[in-house]
């Protein structure tokens, strides 16, 4: 009589290996889901975009899964830009779905590092190549990848600047002066400034400081301007501000302070923009 133990352990592997063998001819069978449930643009400045790709994965399966890490690479006109891997550690159960969050952030100076003049652009297109990677049984790793596209704009900085300043009145004893502000808006969509904030250094001397309360809308593409008014008391600010005044000569400026600014995108509105610009304007 043949020894019953290996007899035994002889009927268990050839049950082992034909269960493996069934499961492996039927794999596909097994091999779990993924979709994209939604993109968010959670935030968006002058320096960064951030955004959030929800995913979800689905296991068909009587038996839970591990999902070993999630790979992606996120290309911005067809060209690479960021990519990586995320160890999300996650454990789908049977016949369940889990969702997972993908955060990515796009800092628009990282622009400039792509060939041609893509930073310039107002708006570029993006795609998201994402793989999950799952351990199932006897297949192994297996990949599932998923795949998204879409466009953003890109938010740019008004260019401020003093243009001239205009001479309504001068005498020994006082002047009255416009100081023009123009203000150039280089995005694709129209900026409206308020609380515009400012202190205004001629010759490296204090010339005054205020605030403009009104809306100062800059169409898309387009300037509009902005008149501060000046008084100056010349009996404190010296002969050699007189002598500029009289003889129209150029002034060097410095222009300090904040606005705020709706760029009418929704995750960009009031926001409050520094002022700090410097350079000659002329005298009129």
């Amino acid at each position: 009589m043949k020894n019953p133990v290996r007899h035994l352990l002889w009927l268990l592997a050839v049950c082992l290996l034909t269960a493996c063998a069934e499961l492996s001819r039927h794999a596909e069978t097994i091999k779990p889901t993924a979709r994209l449930i939604d993109t968010r643009l959670t935030n968006i400045s002058f320096e960064q975009a951030d955004l959030v790709f929800d995913l979800a994965v689905q296991n068909q399966n009587p038996f839970a899964i591990n999902l070993a890490g999630l790979e992606y690479d996120l290309k911005i006109e067809n060209r690479s830009l960021i990519s990586g891997i995320t160890a999300q550690g996650l454990k789908i159960g049977p016949a369940a779905t889990s969702n997972v969050q993908l955060p990515v952030t796009l800092k628009f100076a990282d622009l400039k590092k792509l060939p041609g003049e893509i930073w310039q652009q107002d708006k570029f297109s993006y795609q998201l190549d994402s793989r999950f990677i799952v351990d199932l049984p006897v297949i192994g790793n297996y990949a599932i990848p998923v795949a998204k596209q879409g466009e953003l704009p890109v938010p740019r900085l008004p260019r401020v600047s003093l243009n001239d300043v205009t001479v309504r009145n001068l005498n020994i004893s006082s002047a009255e002066l416009v100081a023009r502000v123009e203000i150039e808006n280089p995005n694709a969509f129209d900026l409206v400034l308020t609380d515009f904030d400012y202190r205004l250094k001629i010759n490296r001397q204090e010339w005054g400081q205020g605030s403009i309360q009104d809306n100062i809308r800059v169409p898309e593409k387009g300037r509009s301007t902005i008149d501060i008014p000046v008084k100056l008391d010349m009996l404190s600010m010296g002969r050699t501000v007189y002598q500029a005044l009289a003889d129209r000569q150029a002034l060097e400026y410095q222009l300090n302070g904040e606005a705020t600014l709706d760029t009418g995108l929704e995750l960009l509105r009031n926001f409050r923009m520094p002022l700090d610009v410097e350079g000659k304007a002329s005298l009129n």
